[in-house]
């Protein structure tokens, strides 16, 4: 499962890659992450999850607030209008998934989600794999390094930059872009033998 968020990545998905949607790639707003929204300010949260219920319809999967726990958002929007999203949960610190497993005591399907950056977690890569009970996404991969360790261990889920995909000339040529593209889906369906899909996963636990 591939999310792509707000970006010209994103359309030029929509636009050349339509017969992956909703199957493995998940480009914005299937993929919800507006991180404009969250970054505005200290409530920006609150913006956010008002955009969310708008939205809810055409979303699939979605990052929840940062740092942002289940009873705080509740005083914020009917959380009972979100149960079909699935959470991504940003683990900046091993604290945060106590966020998570109270987002799945409420009936929430949720991944875990692993920083790339490292100025946004307090721990390394092991100590999430350890402490992390159940599904793990891998939040902004921009490297083939990242993707390397998103295999290697597993990841159920992963969202991808336009980084990933070389120069940026590479990424302005259709025909590359599209072929990088299809090579990234092969790569990931070859290291799990197949992809989970949303439905499938939506069913994991019950």
């Amino acid at each position: 499962m591939i999310g792509i968020g707000k970006s010209p990545l994103a359309n030029f998905v929509i636009k050349y890659c339509n017969e992956y949607i909703g199957k493995v790639l998940y480009p914005y707003p299937l993929f919800f992450d507006d991180k404009k929204l969250l970054l505005s300010s200290k409530t920006g949260y609150i913006l956010y999850l008002k955009k969310l219920v708008k939205l809810r319809n055409y979303i699939k999967v979605a990052l929840w607030p940062d740092y942002i726990p289940y009873k705080a958002a509740a005083k914020i929007v009917d959380l009972d209008l979100l149960q079909n999203i699935v959470f991504v949960v940003p683990v900046h610190s091993l604290s945060d998934i106590e966020i998570g497993e109270e987002l799945q005591d409420h009936g929430f399907n949720i991944f875990f989600g692993y920083a790339s950056d490292k100025k946004y977690r307090n721990y390394e890569l092991i100590d999430f794999l350890k402490a992390a009970k159940g599904e793990k996404w891998y939040l902004g991969v921009s490297t083939r390094k990242e993707l390397k360790e998103t295999i290697l261990y597993n990841f159920n889920g992963l969202d991808v930059t336009g980084f990933l995909f070389g120069r940026n000339e590479d990424r302005k040529d259709s025909r590359i872009l599209k072929k990088n593209l299809e090579e990234l889906l092969r790569t990931v369906s070859k290291s799990q033998g197949r992809q989970t899909t949303l439905y499938e996963f939506s069913k994991l636990g019950g």
